[in-house]
């Protein structure tokens, strides 16, 4: 047990490359990684601009929704209130009619 031990640790040293070759190795991954992270924060800044030009067009869409649906309820609350005069007039002339007529007979009356 201990030979094939021995022979396994001695064939991973045998083996092993240079401590040079592995700082090598690490500062080209690092050099990737900070590669990879310039372009991804770069897309991201794309996709925040692109999302934000959607939400300005949104919001200048509903800006012009809610003018129309304003004028809409402006238009509606025009015509009621049209409506609602009229028939306070129609109610008026009604009832001074009817004032005249109980102060005629009142008169008749008397």
């Amino acid at each position: 047990m201990k030979k094939k031990s021995k022979l396994i640790f001695s064939l991973m040293f045998s083996t092993a490359l240079p401590l040079s070759t592995y700082a090598a190795s690490v500062d080209s991954s690092a050099q990737q990684i900070q590669q990879l992270n310039t372009q991804i924060q770069g897309q991201l800044k794309q996709i925040q601009a692109q999302q934000q030009q959607q939400i300005d067009k949104l919001n200048g869409q509903l800006q012009v929704q809610m003018k129309q649906m304003q004028a809409q309820l402006q238009e509606q609350i025009q015509k009621v209130n049209a409506q609602t005069q009229a028939q306070m007039q129609k109610i008026q002339a009604s009832l001074q009619q009817q004032i005249r007529q109980v102060q005629q007979q009142t008169i008749k009356g008397t």
